[in-house]
C-alpha cells in the first residue's frame, strides 16, 4: 500500500504574521514564538507566572491626550491663532509619542519559569532576556509611595553573570506575590540540586563520570 504524499500548508501572509506579532503581549506556552524558543517543556520546565507591566506605566497617554483636547478646546476659540495651531500640532505629536511608549511598555512582559526568569520586549524588534534561577545571586525589591498606593513596585536583580537585559524590571504588578514565587523557585532548584548532587555521591557510576549524567535542561542562554 503506498503511502499518500503529505500536503504542505502554505505559510500565512506576510501582513497576517506581522499583525500576529504585535498582538502577543501576553506570551503563551503554546503559541509564543519569542517564549517557546527559550523553554524546554519536555525536559520539564513549566511557567509558573506571566507578569504583565502595571497599569501605571501607561499614566503618559491619557495624560498627553487630555492635553491634547485641551489645546484642541482653545484652537476651535482661536482658529486663525498660528500659536494656537502650533501647540495643537505638538500636542498631537507628543499624543503620539506616548502612544508608541505605551505600545513598547504594553509589549515589556517579565515570565517566571521553574528554572529560570524570563524578560520579552521590544515592539517591532523583539527582545529576549533569560537568566537561570540558580544564578540570581541577590533580589532587592523598591515600593515607592506610589507604588504602594498602587500596588506596584521595582526589581533589581544582581547575578554573576550581570545580564543587563534583566538586571532591572520596573512597574512589577502585586509584587509581593511574584517575590514569594520567585523564592520559591530559587529554593526548589536549589533542593533539586542538593538532591541530585547527594544521589551522584552516593551511587557510583559504572560506565565512567560521564555515564547516567544528565545534562542541565537549558537552552537559549
Amino acid at each position: 500500500m503506498t503511502e499518500r504524499p503529505a500536503i504542505e500548508m502554505a505559510p500565512p501572509p506576510v501582513t497576517s504574521r506581522f499583525w500576529r506579532r504585535l498582538r502577543e503581549p501576553f506570551p503563551d506556552p503554546e503559541n509564543h514564538v519569542a517564549l517557546n524558543q527559550r523553554l524546554n517543556p519536555r525536559s520539564g520546565e513549566r511557567v509558573l507566572q506571566i507578569v504583565p507591566k502595571h497599569v501605571a506605566v501607561y499614566w503618559t497617554l491619557p495624560a498627553a491626550a487630555l492635553a491634547s483636547f485641551g489645546c484642541l478646546v482653545v484652537l476651535l476659540f482661536h482658529w486663525n491663532s498660528g500659536p494656537a495651531q502650533a501647540l495643537w500640532l505638538a500636542s498631537l505629536a507628543v499624543t503620539a509619542a506616548a502612544a508608541v511608549r505605551a505600545f513598547v511598555e504594553w509589549r515589556d512582559v517579565f515570565v517566571v519559569t521553574n528554572w529560570r526568569v524570563v524578560r520579552l520586549s521590544g515592539g517591532l524588534t523583539a527582545r529576549g532576556a533569560t537568566m537561570p534561577i540558580n544564578r540570581i545571586l541577590d533580589m532587592t525589591m523598591t515600593r515607592t509611595m506610589w507604588g504602594r498606593a498602587l500596588g506596584y513596585g521595582h526589581f533589581v536583580f544582581e547575578s554573576a553573570a550581570q545580564e543587563q537585559g534583566l538586571r532591572e524590571i520596573k512597574f512589577v504588578p502585586d509584587i509581593l506575590a511574584v517575590d514569594r514565587e520567585i523564592n520559591n523557585a530559587v529554593n526548589r532548584e536549589n533542593r533539586r540540586r542538593e538532591r541530585m548532587m547527594a544521589a551522584r555521591h552516593d551511587r557510583p557510576l559504572a560506565g565512567g563520570p560521564d555515564e547516567g549524567e544528565r545534562t542541565e535542561p537549558i537552552r537559549g542562554l
